[in-house]
């Protein structure tokens, strides 16, 4: 589970899930008498919420900071392409994507530059969002086991 949370910072080790996986090997080790089952659907759905909010967070920061469709869509195909450069690309790539789908509108450099912050922003909450996700999970699993 700790790795998980280390996960949460570094792309190459998939947090919010390796957090859930180390909770359902504990439960299903004590046949669920310490986690129930209800409890784990529920961490499983918030796994699930967090790994799909990874891939779209950035271009929903773009679009909060004024990014047209061409930049959410670079900022989502920015997350696709940076897998494959990973861990880097992971962080480039949203950004990167922004910006050139704002500049191929023909959006002036300010304004691009602005979407692309907004993908930062949008990758930032993300990881704050996993972060916490992570640690409720493991919150709630401590205090079932005292």
């Amino acid at each position: 589970m700790l790795i998980g949370v280390l996960g949460c910072f570094l792309p190459f080790l998939p947090g919010t899930p390796l957090v859930f996986a180390g909770i359902f090997f504990y439960a299903w080790k004590t046949h669920f008498m310490i986690i129930s089952q209800n409890l784990l659907f529920i961490f499983l759905i918030v796994t699930a919420i967090t790994v799909i909010l990874d891939y779209i967070a950035g271009a929903i920061g773009a679009k909060k900071l004024g990014a047209t469709k061409f930049g959410v869509v670079g900022a989502f195909l920015g997350v696709i392409v940076g897998v494959f450069f990973a861990p880097w690309g992971i962080f480039i790539g949203p950004p990167l994507g922004a910006l050139i789908g704002e500049l191929i509108t023909g959006k002036n450099i300010k304004d691009a530059m602005k979407a692309s912050g907004g993908a930062i922003l949008g990758i930032l909450g993300g990881t704050l969002t996993k972060v916490i996700a992570s640690l409720v999970m493991i919150g709630f699993f401590t205090a079932r086991l005292f």
